[in-house]
């Protein structure tokens, strides 16, 4: 799937869904999650942590790719965001964005 696609997926589910950015609250509330997305600006050590993370609770990962900044325009804020995490798709199917997930 492509960034656009992604971008067009995510801006259903913050109408209805519920969605968690920043790194340090998306590794707080990782458990329960569907899917975290990442962008290729997120800093490696971090990038390392979230795999490890997200493959001992069976989190896919979706790969954006893109920068913080533009992801963090594809939801509507004025500032980056390196990683989020769905925690619900507000009733929108995530296997339009799994084919690009990485576990």
């Amino acid at each position: 799937m492509n960034k656009s696609q992604i971008e067009g997926f995510l801006s259903q589910v913050i109408k209805k869904g519920k969605i968690v950015y920043g790194t340090n609250e998306v590794l707080e509330e990782l458990r329960g999650s569907k899917a975290v997305i990442v962008s290729k600006s997120i800093k490696p050590n971090i990038r390392q942590k979230l795999y490890r993370d997200c493959k001992k609770n069976s989190i896919p990962i979706i790969e954006y790719d893109g920068s913080s900044i533009e992801l963090g325009r594809a939801l509507g804020k004025n500032f980056r965001v390196s990683v989020l995490s769905i925690k619900s798709t507000g009733g929108y199917d995530l296997k339009e964005i799994l084919p690009e997930a990485k576990s």
